[in-house]
């Protein structure tokens, strides 16, 4: 395809309907998700382009609720370049300094309010060491004025580098609505480090040493 990737997210950004990215399904399942072994950039008609990524890791995502150890959400981690990222220490930022392209799918185990889910990914950013500056409340607001986080259903995230170094940032809710900002070019470092930097809690801590482990 000759269309350029810049162009594909410029358009994208308008058509809030149009399907994020298509996933070709493997042979493995966690937790009764099938675990993907690719997912592909859709164009702004929804139909698949060249663009692939590779399924790094997967893992369960469990939060203890009234002293219960609730499962929440599986999340599969893909990039654009499998054989750059480190399964260690250096995880987080391989993934960043090697990646164009970074996508998160997490299908959910259990319903979550939007508003809920943007309150974990800010603790999990303060954790970090990421205040909610103006950059990060526009990212939080993507997620809180989705659609909740309805169990059975998936939720989609693409992280992409423009040709400026700029990090472009898609968000697909349950109901297959898109919404998208441009950030700074750090602004991909911020979103993964919710599970690949300093965990918020054991839960996030177990999810993040499983995307330490390939599936296929």
């Amino acid at each position: 395809m000759k269309t350029t990737f810049f162009a594909l997210i410029l358009t994208l950004s308008t058509l809030a309907q149009a399907s994020l990215l298509t996933y070709t399904a493997g042979d493995k399942a966690l937790n009764g998700v099938a675990l993907n072994r690719t997912a592909v950039v859709n164009d702004a008609a929804g139909k698949p382009t060249a663009l692939s990524l590779d399924l790094l890791g997967a893992g369960l995502r469990t939060k203890t609720v009234l002293v219960v150890e609730a499962k929440v959400y599986t999340l599969q981690l893909f990039s654009d370049n499998k054989a750059g990222f480190s399964r260690n220490a250096d995880a987080l930022a391989s993934l960043v300094k090697n990646s164009k392209r970074v996508a998160l799918r997490l299908d959910m185990l259990r319903t979550v309010s939007a508003s809920s889910l943007s309150g974990s990914l800010k603790e999990a950013l303060a954790a970090n060491g990421y205040s909610a500056d103006a950059e990060l409340t526009n990212v939080l607001s993507l997620f809180e004025k989705s659609a909740e986080a309805t169990s059975g259903k998936s939720v989609s995230v693409l992280l992409a580098k423009d040709s400026s170094g700029k990090t472009n940032l898609y968000y697909e809710d349950t109901k297959g609505s898109v919404q998208s900002m441009v950030g700074s070019p750090e602004l991909m470092t911020k979103i993964l480090s919710i599970w690949l930097g300093k965990p918020v809690d054991g839960g996030i801590e177990k999810l993040k040493n499983a995307l330490m482990s390939p599936v296929y």
